[in-house]
C-alpha cells in the first residue's frame, strides 16, 4: 500500500495535492474508495479516498496504524560530492534508515555550494529524501541540515558515539566501535578527495575518533551505505 507524507489534515480528512496528487492520479491511478496510508506527525493512518476534485485527493482516516520504526539515531556527516552520486547517497541513506544528513564542504571538495543557491539545493535534497521515505514506508523524512563550512560546527552534531572514517587509521576498527552501547551515532565521511590531516586533527579535538573500514578503499558514495548497513545489522 502506498505511503504519502502530508501536513494538511482537516478534521479526519487529509488533503493531498501537488506532487502527491500527481502521483495518485497519473502514476498509480487511485480512484474513490481505494485505500492509501497517510503519514502525519510521524504517525501512520489507513485512509480511504472519498473525493477527488480541484486537483486534490481527499482521504478519510479509517484507523491509526500501530507502527514503530526500528530506531537508532544516525547522523550522516558527509562531504558533498557530484550531483548524481550525491542524489544516490540521499536516496539510499534514507531507505536504510538515516536520521539526519549533514552536508559538509571539506578542503578537498570538488563540489562547492553557492550560498545564494543553498536554500534551493536543500529543498531539492529534502524532496529526494521524502520520495525515498515514502517508497521505503518510513514514518519520517530525514532532516537535511545547512551546509557546514567550518568543521568546528560539527560539535553540535555529537552523539553517544562519534566517529570519522580515515583511510590511514590502522588500529581502531569500525567493527570494534559498534560493540559499544549507544542509541545515537554521528559519523563523518569525506568527499572524493578525502579528509586532510589538519581537518582530522580538528575533528579529533572536538571529540570524533578516527576509524578504519578495512584495507579496501571504497568510493565516496559507497561508504555511507556500507556504514549505515553495518549499524542497522548490528543494532536492529
Amino acid at each position: 500500500m502506498h505511503n504519502y507524507f502530508t501536513d494538511n489534515l482537516k478534521g479526519d480528512i487529509f488533503e493531498l495535492s501537488e506532487k502527491n496528487y500527481h502521483h495518485l492520479k497519473n502514476v498509480i491511478k487511485i480512484n474513490i474508495n481505494e485505500k492509501i496510508v497517510c503519514v502525519y506527525n510521524s504517525n501512520k493512518y489507513l485512509c480511504k479516498i472519498v473525493e477527488i476534485s480541484n486537483e486534490i485527493y481527499y482521504a478519510k482516516i479509517e484507523k491509526k496504524l500501530e507502527f514503530e520504526e526500528s530506531y537508532i539515531e544516525i547522523n550522516l556527516i558527509v562531504g558533498i560530492i557530484r550531483e548524481q552520486k550525491w542524489d544516490f547517497i540521499l536516496q539510499k541513506a534514507t531507505e536504510l534508515g538515516v536520521t539526519k544528513i549533514v552536508p559538509v564542504e571539506f578542503k578537498r571538495n570538488v563540489v562547492k555550494i553557492d550560498f545564494k543557491k543553498e536554500e534551493n539545493k536543500i529543498s531539492r535534497w529534502t524532496n529526494i529524501c521524502k520520495s525515498s521515505a515514502e517508497q521505503s514506508k518510513r514514518n519520517f523524512v530525514p532532516i537535511i541540515e545547512p551546509v557546514i563550512r567550518n568543521l568546528n560546527e560539527l560539535v553540535k552534531y555529537k552523539a553517544d558515539l562519534n566517529l570519522v572514517c580515515w583511510e590511514e587509521e590502522k588500529k581502531l576498527t569500525f567493527k570494534k566501535e559498534l560493540k559499544n552501547k549507544f542509541s545515537s551515532i554521528s559519523i563523518v565521511i569525506g568527499p572524493e578527495g578525502g579528509i586532510e590531516r589538519d581537518e582530522l586533527d580538528l575533528l579529533k579535538k572536538i571529540g570524533y575518533k578516527s576509524i578504519t573500514l578495512g584495507e579496501n578503499i571504497m568510493r565516496a558514495e559507497t561508504v555511507p551505505l556500507f556504514i549505515i548497513s553495518c549499524i542497522k545489522y548490528e543494532k536492529s
